[in-house]
């Protein structure tokens, strides 16, 4: 299932929802005692695997300069809610880029117009029944990996408040728009059969080493070598950068992990075209 097609279900089931309803100082005699517990916690804590998933901190070069266009709108009916989305405008006389700038322009309108269709959809009903919901909201910003002339990576993160949720969920859309196409790339254009895979394998011997997993059937379904796992991928000049849904892998605690999958990791289901044409690089 695509990407957007799995967040804008989400909205709907969300919205559809919401539419409906004093201490002891210590001896001196036990100081030493504690002292040494102490400094073999910090030990062991040292050598502990993190329990929270971390960001890729590397940032690579982006040929473009920048702008930020932000659609900003509130609605306090008796479905109230709060949108922001942001999309970014790439700084080119080129007629590709001119191009992208159309087409991110065009597809982030078209989400915050179904946003906004999905909650007021839902007034009529709340308004005859005199049932005010809770205020909800999306924020859609961007995030630009890498850029050159030939491709635009970067990651939508659509940030989802519903009636009913604890807390916002994030859900990930990537892109990876080659401006000789003037069209974004699907998987079947970059990789070979098997590419799944290797993702699989890759990220379960990644996150393993790296973090501390507390439940292994939730992983391990999490990281299966199914399309719906690893829809969100970023091609950078290191690798290939893997985004995990929140809920994915662990609980919400942990976050939303990052990896790169390592081109010498993709030789035998990369396609060589696309790793000269439009990373320049020769694996």
């Amino acid at each position: 299932m695509h990407a957007l097609s799995r967040i804008c279900l989400m909205v709907v089931i969300l919205v559809s929802v919401a539419a409906c309803r004093p201490a002891r100082n210590p001896s001196t005699s036990v100081l030493p005692a504690q002292n040494a517990a102490t400094s073999e916690l910090t030990l062991e804590s040292k050598f502990q695997k993190p329990n929270q998933a971390r960001l890729i901190e590397k940032r690579w070069k982006n040929l473009f300069a920048l702008k930020t266009h932000t659609i900003s709108e509130e609605h306090d009916g008796y479905c109230p809610y709060e949108l922001s989305a942001k999309y970014p405008e790439a700084v080119s006389t080129k007629l590709s880029v001119k191009r992208f700038n159309k087409w991110i322009k065009r597809k982030i309108s078209a989400d915050a117009r179904r946003f906004r269709w999905l909650e007021l959809r839902a007034e009529p009903r709340a308004k005859k029944e005199r049932k005010k919901s809770l205020k909800e909201g999306l924020e859609l910003t961007f995030y630009v990996y890498f850029s050159n002339r030939q491709l635009i990576s970067l990651r939508l993160t659509h940030r989802v408040m519903a009636a009913g949720q604890m807390h916002p969920i994030n859900y990930y859309e990537t892109i990876n728009y080659d401006l000789l196409k003037n069209r974004r790339l699907a998987a079947r254009d970059v990789f070979r059969r098997g590419y799944l895979k290797v993702f699989s394998t890759y990220s379960r011997k990644y996150l393993k080493d790296t973090y501390e997993i507390f439940s292994d059937n939730w992983f391990n379904d999490g990281t299966a070598a199914r399309r719906f796992n690893f829809g969100n991928w970023n091609l950078v000049p290191d690798g290939v950068l893997i985004s995990f849904e929140d809920y994915q892998v662990s609980s919400h605690s942990f976050g939303q992990p990052e990896l790169i999958v390592p081109y010498s990791n993709l030789t035998r289901v990369l396609r060589m075209s696309i790793a000269r044409l439009h990373l320049g690089i020769r694996i």
